[in-house]
């Protein structure tokens, strides 16, 4: 990775932030883009002055400006997008502009500059709500939300102009990835916006009866399989990127108040929500057999590494158990 110049969409995000910081450790030569939509530009306050960094305000949606900045670019991890399950529900349009339109931009300029190779940052919510479990990437595909289909469509582009462009694409299927500097925001991941309503000493509100499950990956297992598939020559691939374990969400909130120490708060229950997903988790075996990946965070070490991140990050007294 040393000698390749790497270009990292939203950069300024959840895992394109934490992905640029990571990259930067192993020597390599970053650009960054972001548009601020969602990232902050706070969580690259540890690349803005590294020597090896520069960053590009600007929209994937402006194909001029791809094209220029994809110049003597190798290879491009595609993380910037429209990200919220919720927020695609209200507004469709946005969703399929950014998320469809953007990477089409995307691969048509990273074909015309000869970009190396592209990681893809799709998403398990591809899959829908079907039964079968775990899920493997063969298994049918039925989104129930237009973050889902966007997704689904982007993955589909990557493999098409693999085929047709010969163009090297890895599409990586994220399974409800956490971790810091993720957002508390209203669309961000529950395990923010509780921790978020923990800080706040609110009780943590649950959609529906807290028995979904969930395949929870820490941020760290995230950017090894990243760096994992950047480095295999395998090209047109898809993988399932999850701690390979399920936890129910009521669970999970009875673990995060007891690591906090904060078991008073309790929980409230609200109606579920259009477009969520009752059950998911992943068959991580291909990208164990492939990839060579290997998750090395349980839920509860990942959420220990975070809560502990974000006290020193933000001089917060949590007494974390």
């Amino acid at each position: 990775m040393k000698d390749k110049r790497i270009l990292v969409t939203g950069a300024a995000g959840f895992i394109g932030s934490n992905l640029t910081h990571y990259l930067l450790e192993l020597g390599a030569n970053i650009v960054g883009i972001d548009n601020f939509f969602n990232g902050r530009l706070e969580n690259l306050d540890e690349a803005l002055n590294h020597k090896n960094f520069q960053f590009h305000k600007g929209d994937i949606r402006d194909f001029n400006f791809l094209l220029d900045i994809f110049k003597d670019i190798d290879i491009i991890y595609h993380e910037a997008a429209f990200t919220s399950v919720p927020q695609s529900i209200k507004m469709p349009e946005s969703c399929n502009d950014v998320n469809i339109n953007g990477t089409l931009n995307l691969l048509n300029a990273s074909r015309k500059r000869d970009v190396e190779k592209i990681i893809f940052a799709s998403s398990s919510a591809v899959y829908g709500d079907t039964p079968t479990l775990p899920k493997k990437e063969e298994m049918s595909r039925i989104p129930i939300s237009p973050y889902g289909v966007s997704k689904l469509t982007c993955e589909s582009y990557m493999q098409v102009f693999h085929h047709v462009y010969g163009l090297n694409t890895i599409s990586l299927r994220y399974f409800n990835v956490f971790g810091p500097k993720q957002q508390d925001s209203p669309y961000s991941g529950v395990i923010a916006i509780w921790l978020g309503q923990i800080i706040k000493n609110e009780s943590l509100i649950i959609f529906g009866d807290g028995n979904q499950s969930r395949d929870f990956t820490y941020i760290k297992d995230v950017i090894q399989a990243n760096i994992l598939a950047a480095e295999n020559k395998l090209s047109g691939e898809i993988f399932n990127i999850g701690a390979g374990s399920p936890i129910k969400l009521l669970d999970l909130a009875k673990l995060m108040l007891k690591l906090t120490n904060k078991e008073e708060l309790g929980i409230i229950y609200d109606p579920p929500r259009p477009g969520d997903i009752i059950h998911s988790f992943a068959d991580i075996s291909k990208a164990i057999e492939i990839l060579k990946f290997q998750p090395k965070y349980t839920q509860e070490q990942g959420l220990r590494d975070y809560f502990q991140w974000f006290c020193k990050k933000y001089k917060f007294d949590l007494k974390i158990k």
